[in-house]
């Protein structure tokens, strides 16, 4: 029974108790048995009173329960308010020392930024040797003699680059972003110790489709600034982080495709099939539409033409269990105006014509990997006895066979935990065959160039690889830089952060 109802009780039996004492004057000694009861019902209600004062006076210490945790105990604990107090001091002690570690330890900037970067660093052996005096050895002179070289250490590129976002769009995903990146690399010959720096990257880009992170949404971007052209496979990959192969194919620098220009770029694609399960995305149709200034990175343009660019690729719509799973056909067109000069001892010139077309095949379906691709360039010169015509033709292409296995690339090891940078690791052996006829002409003959080369790339963490590389060319031609026969060993070591 609760403390207030057996106040009442009492006071109820004292009222009673009373008007019988009244009534009862005459008798004492119930007179007597009355006060002993009222005094004995008076010490009940004195020890119920002091009951319930501790338990007033006590703080609201949650009882414990058989079985409860400490957790929730704690839960039901009021705190005090020195413990609020404290609570306070160590929430601006926090904010103090986290001010001050920006101020001091991390460098700040206006806009969203991102850092990141390569370091290349190799050994290469050739047979036979770079001869005295060529570029790759000294230039050879009295103060600075010169002598063959078949093998030494590189060091030929390290890149940095910033990316990040200009304006974010909540509501769409319509985001407008950047990228700048540098290239800090040896002059490629030993006339001097210096290095270059030059900029590679440096563009602007717009989503005009949401960029949402959804898998199912369409992509749609536009491109400004300086940027790799997206021609066929393997002349898009122009930094080390991407390549597969140390060497580009031949074609690329045949048909002087391996640069960058300054120009506008739309990009984009179609219908893309979704497997959630697996994480995979396969869009039906990709596009890019290209139009640059075509003299390549860092420069004005030397006329008064702009180079534009088409490619279409086909990804087959099958299921993710499908062998013919991302199977993909692409096509390519790259319509140039180069300034050509009208004679050979002409100091100005003419807007020319230099068309190159491309088709390429990729079909990657771990472990096995198939890569093709043909290219042909016609390209307008100076008239020659051996093209009379105005026009040089080359024509190249390649095809690389490939077979992984390891456990980086697969989604199930991607979603474990990682002891430490370097695992899991993947391993990805390749054989390649690369030929390049720099002018089909049938007046042309013996000038062909093949490569075959056979690799291993070793894949650590993320961002960072091994590649070695032992090929072995043919130049029909041979010439002091391009022997007629050559062997070599290349060795590179792939670090990003």
């Amino acid at each position: 029974m609760s403390f207030q109802k057996k106040s009442q009780v009492a006071l109820a039996a004292l009222l009673a108790l009373s008007g019988a004492a009244v009534h009862a004057q005459s008798n004492a000694s119930e007179v007597q048995s009355l006060k002993n009861t009222v005094e004995e019902l008076r010490r009940q209600v004195e020890e119920l009173r002091g009951l319930v004062r501790p338990q007033a006076a006590a703080p609201a210490t949650a009882s414990p329960v058989e079985g409860e945790s400490q957790e929730s105990i704690d839960a039901r604990t009021a705190a005090s308010k020195a413990d609020i107090q404290g609570l306070r001091t160590d929430l601006e002690n926090y904010k103090y020392d986290q001010s001050r570690l920006q101020e001091r330890n991390i460098p700040s900037v206006t806009r969203n930024t991102r850092l990141g970067g390569t370091v290349t660093l190799g050994y290469e052996t050739r047979n036979p040797a770079y001869a005295a005096g060529d570029s790759q050895t000294t230039a050879a002179s009295t103060a600075n003699p010169a002598e063959p070289r078949d093998n030494g250490f590189r060091a030929p590129t390290a890149t940095l680059n910033l990316t990040g976002n200009l304006y974010r769009d909540y509501a769409e995903g319509r985001n407008l972003t950047y990228r700048l990146a540098l290239n800090i690399g040896t002059t490629g010959t030993n006339a001097t110790s210096n290095s270059q720096v030059n900029l590679t990257d440096a563009y602007i880009r717009y989503s005009y489709e949401p960029a949402t992170g959804n898998l199912e949404d369409r992509l749609g971007t536009v491109t400004l600034g300086q940027q790799p052209v997206p021609f066929g496979l393997d002349a898009p990959a122009l930094d080390p982080e991407v390549r597969a192969v140390i060497n580009s194919a031949l074609f690329v620098n045949g048909l002087d495709l391996g640069t960058r220009q300054i120009g506008l770029l739309v990009q984009g694609d179609f219908d893309p099939y979704v497997d959630f399960t697996n994480n995979y995305r396969a869009p039906l149709l990709g596009y890019a539409l290209g139009y640059f200034n075509g003299n390549g990175p860092n420069k004005n343009d030397n006329n008064a033409s702009r180079d534009w660019l088409a490619r279409l690729v086909f990804t087959l719509p099958v299921d993710y269990t499908s062998w013919f799973r991302q199977l993909q056909i692409g096509a390519s067109y790259y319509k140039r105006s180069p300034t050509v000069a009208r004679t050979s001892t002409a100091t100005t010139g003419f807007t020319g014509e230099n068309d190159i077309t491309g088709i390429d095949v990729n079909w990657t379906h771990l472990p096995f990997s198939i890569s093709y691709e043909w290219a042909r360039g016609k390209g307008q010169i100076t008239p020659t006895a051996v093209d009379p015509d105005g026009y040089k033709r080359g024509v190249g292409q390649y095809i690389n066979l490939g077979y992984t296995w390891g456990e980086q690339f697969l989604n199930s090891s991607k979603q474990q935990g990682k002891f430490d940078d370097y695992w899991p690791q993947s391993y990805q052996a390749f054989v390649r065959y690369d030929t390049f006829d720099p002018n089909d002409n049938a007046r042309v003959v013996n000038d062909k160039q093949t490569r075959t080369t056979l690799g291993l790339n070793v894949f650590f963490a993320e961002t960072t690889r091994f590649q070695i590389n032992y090929f072995k060319d043919s130049n029909e031609a041979g010439t002091s830089a391009q022997p007629k026969r050559a062997t070599g060993l290349q060795a590179q070591f792939v670090a990003g952060f």
